[in-house]
C-alpha cells in the first residue's frame, strides 16, 4: 500500500531528474535581464520557494546576496551548493527583519497558495519586506499551461533505481491543478505524494496585490519581454510598493 507522504519528503530524491530538461542557467539570465534595470548587483535578494537551489546557484554569478527559502528541508538540503545561507520557512510567514532590494519566486510557487488568505498573506509579507525602491518579481500558471499538461496525463519513469508514476489532472471548476506521484523506492516501499496548485485568474493577481500596497510595474509572457494578458501560459510579474503617488 502506498503511504502518503509530505510534499517533495520523497520527489527531493528524483526532483533534479524530473527536471533535467530545464536551463537553470539560461533561466538565471532571464532573471538578471528582468531585474537589472531596479537593482544593483549589490542587492539584498531573497527566494521564495527555491527548492534544491539551482536558481540560486545560477544567479549568484549576478547577485551575490542571495538567502535561498523554501518550505521543504529535504529539497533546500538536496543543494548541490552548501555555502548558500538557506532557510526553511513558509512563505505566507517570513521569519526576516531587515528589508530586501529583490525579492523573487519561480517554478509556479505561487500557485501553491491555494487559498486567498494565504496569497494576502504572502504579498502583506512582501510589502513589509521590500526596501522602498525593491522589486518582487513571481511566475504563475494560468488556465491555458494546465490544459497543455493535461494532454498527457501519464508519465512514468525511472531514476537511480526508483520506479515513479505521475499523473496530471485539472479541475476546472474548482481551479484546481493535480499533480500526484506514485514512488516506489529501491527497498521496495511505495509512497505517493499529491500536489496541488490553485490556477488563480489573470486579473486575480491584480487585485490581490493593490490590496496589499503592490503594484504591476510590468508583465510578460513567461521567459519573453512580450506583454502577458489572460490568454497566456505563464506569466512573469514585476512588482513594486505603492508610495503617495500611485
Amino acid at each position: 500500500m502506498q503511504k502518503l507522504k509530505k510534499n517533495y519528503e520523497i520527489i527531493s530524491q528524483i526532483y533534479s531528474h524530473l527536471m533535467k530538461k530545464v536551463r537553470y542557467d539560461f533561466w538565471a539570465d532571464y532573471l538578471y535581464m528582468l531585474t537589472k534595470e531596479y537593482v544593483s548587483k549589490r542587492a539584498k535578494v531573497l527566494e521564495l520557494g527555491a527548492g534544491n537551489c539551482l536558481l540560486a546557484y545560477h544567479l549568484k554569478e549576478y547577485y551575490k546576496k542571495i538567502i535561498p527559502t523554501d518550505l521543504s528541508f529535504q529539497m533546500l538540503n538536496s543543494s548541490k551548493d552548501k555555502k548558500l545561507k538557506r532557510v526553511c520557512c513558509n512563505m505566507t510567514s517570513l521569519p526576516f527583519k531587515t528589508p530586501f532590494d529583490l525579492i523573487y519566486s519561480c517554478f509556479d510557487s505561487i500557485n501553491y497558495l491555494i487559498h486567498r488568505k494565504d496569497m494576502n498573506n504572502l504579498f502583506s509579507n512582501i510589502s513589509s519586506l521590500l526596501s522602498d525602491k525593491g522589486i518582487f518579481t513571481f511566475d504563475v500558471s494560468l488556465e491555458n499551461n494546465s490544459r497543455i499538461h493535461i494532454k498527457e496525463p501519464i508519465r512514468e519513469g525511472k531514476y537511480k533505481g526508483i520506479n515513479y508514476k505521475h499523473i496530471t489532472s485539472f479541475d476546472e471548476k474548482r481551479r484546481i491543478h493535480k499533480n500526484e506521484f506514485e514512488i516506489q523506492l529501491k527497498n521496495n516501499k511505495k509512497y505517493r505524494e499529491v500536489h496541488k496548485q490553485k490556477i488563480y485568474s489573470f486579473y486575480d493577481y491584480f487585485k490581490i496585490l493593490q490590496k496589499n500596497s503592490l503594484y504591476v510595474v510590468e508583465c510578460f509572457d513567461a521567459f519573453t519581454f512580450y506583454d502577458a494578458d489572460e490568454n497566456s501560459n505563464r506569466v512573469q510579474f514585476i512588482v513594486k510598493k505603492q508610495d503617495e503617488k500611485n
